[in-house]
């Protein structure tokens, strides 16, 4: 392989923080046909969703994007491994929540990558776990709660109980396809959308989240630097 080629083939790497947030995977060689030349690649990555519905943007402190290419035909697998992610919002008059939430990935994320162009296209599949929902702040017992705002009558008064429980997730995995075009000398970014699906097993909370989060519109982006 010429030096020019391998410059190229090196900033491909890049181009594949177009993926989705997903838990880290193993790329095993068996992953590629057998013979086939793989160019393997570490890089950080930040990641910003923007929730349509809610109006909300998240930006995750930096994660790891790492994987291969598949230098004989440009087949990219890999994943990402991305922090879980805290915020802070206001549901009615005083009351506000704070949640954290994380990513749980259903396949490897896969692509292709035109070496001759630099262009990319990528397909991340996942679920979105919401971990925890507390209450931001204390209530005090004699304050009677707001009615009509999908929320139960009853919630609990201190912010150490876990509104959600354990198992509150998206009811089916999301499918995010990233595009983009990778740099050799600046961080790339690359960006697309996706559609959130309704929550399950998210106890009292259910129809409270689904009023502020699931539908379609949503943008992602992800920018990658050398890690």
């Amino acid at each position: 392989m010429t030096k020019k080629a391998h410059r190229r083939l090196t900033g491909l790497v890049l181009v594949a923080t177009a993926l989705a947030p997903a838990m880290l995977f193993a790329t095993p060689a068996s992953a590629f046909p057998k013979g086939d030349p793989v160019f393997n690649f570490k890089y950080k990555v930040v990641a910003t969703t923007h929730i349509k519905r809610s109006g909300q943007t998240l930006t995750t402190a930096p994660g790891i994007f790492k994987g291969g290419i598949d230098l004989a035909n440009g087949k990219l697998l890999g994943s990402i491994s991305l922090p879980d992610v805290t915020f802070t919002q206001g549901i009615a008059g005083p009351l506000a929540i704070t949640a954290t939430t994380s990513v749980v990935s259903t396949k490897p994320v896969t692509g292709t990558v035109n070496i001759g162009t630099l262009q990319v296209k990528t397909t991340s599949t996942f679920n979105i776990h919401i971990k925890s929902m507390y209450l931001a702040n204390p209530l005090p017992t004699n304050v009677p709660l707001p009615i009509g705002i999908g929320l139960p009558v009853s919630l609990p008064t201190a912010p150490t109980v876990n509104l959600v429980g354990d198992g509150c997730t998206t009811s089916k995995p999301i499918s995010v396809t990233m595009a983009g075009k990778a740099s050799f000398d600046k961080p790339s970014t690359f960006n697309g959308k996706f559609t959130i699906p309704p929550f399950i097993n998210c106890g009292a909370m259910t129809e409270f989240i689904n009023q502020q989060i699931p539908g379609p519109g949503n943008s992602f982006s992800a920018t990658a630097s050398p890690s």
